[in-house]
């Protein structure tokens, strides 16, 4: 059973949030809450795994206050808001408090797939290491508000593109990455970019999205400068995993968005240690000076170091925000594939390969799953892979 505790001023909706989960009853124990204050007792005395809150309620604490405290006192516990609140730019800025933002009216089904979503990280990702993990952040940051405010403009087909490039220059954070990866060499184009409206032209709106989701958590993690973390390193490796795992899922002419979760999970795959790198600093150290010595995997010292796996972390995030489950998979699993329930060639694969190919590049330690690649019958085309990633660190003039 999980607890969730829902938030709102108006009895109705109490009441409403009781109906909607009766059928759920085994898997939620309800608890409601008239107000802020009233939550934060509730809170206090026993561990909810979910808060949903109503944006505006009454006086005092509003919604978007009550998660930011949910944030400093709870940072375990996943974060909703439910609301109706028609100012575009309130709802924008309470997206900063929350994991998923629900807008009222919403269809009851709405509501159970976001908390069938949260509930089904348990046996996907082994939630209760990570949960305990997760208690010992800082926070586990919130969705970020531009890539929602990019999604919905892409959805709405009376959105002329001039407006997409303008939310796009919003965020000098993404505009730098955008050009980071525009003028890299993988991309092979004969003159600099510098203009981020040109950037995004050339890169194409599903690489904007995946850079918008990892500027954010870039931006919202700086890892302390008592450690040696090679963060600039870790943005590279990521940048190339997403390219490399794009280029062989077109390899094996894949459906467009399966090449493209693909690459949006080759970006983000490794997000979970610039996480814990700024969270658990002391610990994060001990992990990397363990794995210099050659001993075991980084993700086998992450085990014994902190309970849980940065790419276990990393997917369970990303399960929160709502993204895709092929992404969710391919994250949680790229280095332990044989663990998935989908044992057939997918985006895991693709970043599990990719991941492997370059450290195997950079000299690093390859860690490939022959044997998983044998059992899903796709061996044979490691080498294709090998040349396709090659071509990308070497373009041909």
């Amino acid at each position: 059973m999980k607890r969730i505790l829902f938030v709102d001023d108006s009895p109705l909706m109490r009441d409403m949030f009781v109906a909607v989960l009766a059928s759920e009853r085994d898997q939620w124990e309800i608890t409601t809450a008239p107000g802020a204050a009233e939550a934060l007792e509730l809170m206090k005395a026993r561990a909810f795994e979910v808060v949903a809150s109503d944006l505006r309620m009454g006086d005092g604490m509003n919604g978007a206050e009550l998660l930011n405290q949910v944030i400093k006192l709870y940072p375990q516990t996943s974060r909703i808001i439910i609301s109706g609140v028609p100012d575009q730019a309130e709802a924008a800025a309470a997206l900063s408090a929350t994991h998923q933002f629900i807008a009222k009216p919403f269809e009851a089904n709405t509501l159970r797939a976001v908390l069938a979503r949260i509930g089904g990280l348990d046996a996907f990702l082994q939630e209760e290491r990570l949960k305990a993990l997760a208690g010992r952040l800082r926070a586990l940051p919130s969705f970020p508000s531009l890539y929602l405010e990019i999604m919905k403009a892409l959805d709405d087909p009376e959105v002329p593109m001039q407006k997409i490039d303008e939310l796009i220059i919003k965020d000098p954070g993404l505009t730098a990455k955008m050009l980071q990866v525009v003028n890299s060499v993988a991309l092979g184009l004969q003159e600099k970019v510098n203009d981020p409206l040109e950037a995004a032209q050339q890169l194409g709106l599903n690489t904007v999205r995946a850079l918008a989701l990892s500027a954010h958590v870039f931006t919202n993690f700086t890892p302390s400068q008592k450690i040696n973390f090679p963060v600039d390193a870790l943005w590279a490796h990521l940048m190339k995993c997403g390219d490399s795992a794009r280029a062989i899922m077109r390899a094996e002419d894949a459906d467009h968005a399966y090449v493209e979760a693909a690459y949006t999970a080759g970006m983000l795959h490794d997000i979970g240690k610039l996480m814990l790198a700024d969270s658990l600093p002391r610990e994060f150290q001990m992990a990397l000076a363990q794995s210099l010595k050659g001993s075991a995997p980084f993700y086998e010292i992450e085990m014994d170091v902190f309970g849980a796996t940065h790419a276990g972390l990393a997917a369970y995030l990303l399960g929160l925000w709502g993204l895709p489950a092929p992404i969710v998979e391919a994250v949680a699993f790229h280095h332990t594939p044989e663990r998935s329930s989908l044992q057939a060639f997918s985006p895991l694969t693709a970043v599990h390969v990719a991941n492997a190919l370059e450290h195997e590049i950079d000299g690093g330690d390859a860690s490939l799953n022959e044997e998983y690649l044998e059992k899903i019958g796709v061996a044979n085309r490691l080498d294709a892979w090998r040349k396709e990633v090659g071509k990308l660190r070497n373009p041909e003039p």
